[in-house]
């Protein structure tokens, strides 16, 4: 008894399974897991521990409410763009009646921790994919906030947009600038649906809110390559983008081979300087610059084909909190009116010292250049957006759906 007892101690002292070496440790997303959940749970009480620690109050019936709805998302998630007839690249298979049946969140958890009943524990787990994302969604403070977080990073690009007498639409600050590009077009990205943005979270390892870096976004389109990369130049000449805000890892540029580039412009400009070539001649010059070479981990979903350069800054947002104002007119005006002392007593017990005036936080947004040319292959060409959509929604599939795809 006592060797069973001391076994029992090495077994729970050495159990350093996925979660820790993979997880934790090695930089794998909990959600490409094979583990997953599979023996954490023993009994209800250990997958209320698990919520509690998750931070969910599951005495709270709102919380428990919110869960439940977050869980009828997934499912209807699921249903819409993982499975037959509503995808007709989906799997033909069917939610088991036990888990549509369920009214306790917790049940989901112990399902996808049992060793016996294999089917359920992958439905579980797939759920419980969409229903994690779902929740660091929903709980991003800045999502409230959007509206006007997108009118300040745009206008900072619609102060420099013109158009000159005959219609020509511009980048400067008037006319003549000298540093002024001509456009064929300014597009704004469209604000995501609670679907897409789902989607897109659901196909990277990091499925987090936080990491979406292309809700706010803008497209400047081109007559030729050069004057992209003079698009790049105006922004950052006039802190449209301050270069200490870029997100490196972020920046792709599939567009000019800017080491090319940067020896041409060398060799040739004091050329320019000394009146040997005209302007006009560098820019055909410039223009024959070769597209760059692909690099090692680009996005799989984006076709070889895809010409542009895009990058992602950040832009520190400031929101004024309207209710510190109004509390503040509150106490003003009670202090001049006769009402009762408990209430005045009340009023005056709020501190506005814990009410922030104004939330500042930095947000990301992505800017693209292409040339015309680019652009339209990039619309209808081999790189059709489409084919883009369908590709990611396939790996989001075998990624939350697991072995039940055969993944």
């Amino acid at each position: 008894m006592a060797n069973s007892a001391k076994a029992h101690q090495f077994q729970s002292k050495w159990r350093i399974g996925e979660s820790i070496l993979d997880v934790l440790i090695g930089g794998r997303s909990f959600l490409d897991s094979k583990q997953g959940f599979r023996g954490s749970f023993k009994n209800e009480q250990a997958a209320d521990q698990f919520l509690h620690a998750y931070g969910h109050d599951l005495h709270d019936p709102i919380e428990r409410a919110e869960l439940q709805g977050t869980l009828q998302e997934a499912l209807r998630f699921i249903r819409t763009y993982f499975l037959k007839p509503a995808n007709p690249d989906g799997l033909e298979i069917e939610i088991p009646k036990k888990i549509l049946e369920m009214t306790e969140i917790r049940d989901l958890l112990l399902f996808a921790s049992s060793d016996s009943q294999v089917e359920l524990r992958h439905w579980a787990c797939a759920i419980l994919r969409i229903m994690h994302t779902l929740s660091h969604v929903d709980r991003d403070m800045r999502t409230h906030y959007f509206k006007d977080i997108q009118t300040q990073i745009l206008d900072r690009f619609y102060r420099q947009l013109h158009r000159d007498e005959q219609g020509q639409l511009y980048l400067g600050r008037t006319p003549d600038d000298h540093l002024r590009v001509n456009l064929v077009e300014f597009q704004v990205k469209p604000q995501k649906t609670r679907d897409s943005t789902l989607m897109k979270l659901l196909h990277k390892p990091e499925s987090v809110a936080e990491e979406l870096f292309d809700r706010v976004g803008v497209r400047f389109i081109t007559k030729n390559r050069v004057d992209a990369i003079r698009v790049t130049q105006y922004l950052e000449r006039t802190h449209v983008v301050v270069s200490a805000n870029i997100k490196p890892s972020r920046s792709r540029n599939t567009l000019i081979d800017t080491e090319i580039f940067r020896q041409t412009l060398a060799r040739e400009l004091p050329h320019l300087l000394h009146g040997e070539i005209q302007e006009i001649e560098l820019r055909d010059i410039l223009e024959t610059t070769p597209y760059p070479k692909p690099r090692p981990g680009e996005n799989p979903f984006s076709s070889e084909h895809y010409r542009a350069i895009q990058f992602t800054s950040r832009q520190l947002i400031k929101i004024k909190n309207p209710l510190s104002d109004h509390i503040r007119d509150l106490k003003q005006v009670s202090r001049g009116m006769n009402i009762d002392p408990v209430l005045l007593a009340a009023i005056e017990k709020v501190d506005q010292r814990y009410i922030q005036r104004v939330a500042r936080f930095f947000y990301p947004f992505e800017i693209q250049v292409m040339d015309e040319a680019s652009h339209l292959e990039n619309e209808k060409g081999r790189s059709a957006h489409a084919e883009y959509k369908k590709a990611q929604q396939q790996a989001a599939l075998r990624r939350v759906m697991g072995a039940l795809a055969g993944a």
